[in-house]
């Protein structure tokens, strides 16, 4: 595996195990913004897997999904705005549930994903 997949899966696996322990915790605000970070991993990770480009920033992120990915551009714009009102705005439930739905359906519609992503979301 390349240094820089390894790296993102690296990233990716940290924010969620991260959340989940969060979640043990009811430290919902903090889930919601880490989980939201591994969805931008993990992405990344695709981004990267599929077309050796590294996004340097939230919207050329958007821009590389919009023009290649259009499913997952869907899926990401859809939790975009828990990206920004995580900082000003208190998490729902509905928001954990979403983004947790979003990880998985992101993980199924690519078959690149290692098995240590794949294992660690099925947990």
């Amino acid at each position: 595996m390349d240094d820089q997949l390894r790296e993102l899966e690296s990233t990716f696996l940290e924010e969620y195990e991260s959340a989940m322990l969060l979640l043990v915790h009811t430290k919902t605000k903090a889930a919601v913004i880490l989980l939201l970070k591994s969805l931008f991993s993990l992405l990344d990770y695709l981004i990267f897997e599929k077309y050796q480009k590294l996004p340097k920033n939230h919207t050329e992120r958007f821009r590389i999904l919009e023009e290649r990915e259009p499913h997952l551009y869907l899926l990401a714009d859809e939790v975009w705005q828990f990206y920004r009102d995580s900082y000003t705005k208190p998490a729902v439930e509905k928001s954990l549930t979403l983004l947790e739905r979003t990880i998985k359906e992101v993980i199924v519609s690519h078959e690149g994903y290692s098995q240590k992503i794949k294992t660690v979301v099925k947990k």
